[in-house]
């Protein structure tokens, strides 16, 4: 199980109660059933981590609001000592149902990718070259 210590916006990430300099790894998590669910996992170490709630940051948006959203992220991440990135995929629901208002994330609920035109978005992402 991984313990959620705080919870914070997805341009909220400096005002969280962990210092920047403390998060290594963010793991961006994608609902396996709705391609507009995305929340994230920024962690302290393997059992530790902020959860950066669902709802404004989008892998699937083609402007707009979500896709500045999850620049204002990379760009807190690149802020920070987070050097690893990571896109996991989710059963569907698991933010509503097992997430949202819980002090702990159960890593069970990862499974295999199911949009690959996601899983393309990430990396360009990831490598600072979104352009969509």
């Amino acid at each position: 199980m991984i313990q959620l210590i705080d919870v914070v916006e997805c341009d909220g990430l400096e005002r969280s109660i962990v210092k920047l300099d403390a998060f290594r790894r963010a793991v961006l998590v994608q609902d396996a059933s709705t391609k507009d669910d995305l929340f994230a996992l920024v962690m302290l170490d393997d059992k530790r981590a902020v959860l950066v709630a669902q709802g404004k940051m989008s892998l699937n948006a083609n402007g707009g609001g979500a896709v500045l959203k999850l620049q204002m992220f990379r760009n807190q991440l690149d802020k920070s000592n987070v050097r690893s990135k990571e896109l996991r995929f989710c059963a569907g629901g698991t933010y509503a149902s097992q997430v949202k208002g819980s002090e702990r994330f159960d890593p069970q609920c990862f499974v295999e990718p199911s949009f690959p035109e996601l899983v393309e978005r990430f990396a360009a992402w990831r490598a600072g070259r979104a352009t969509w």
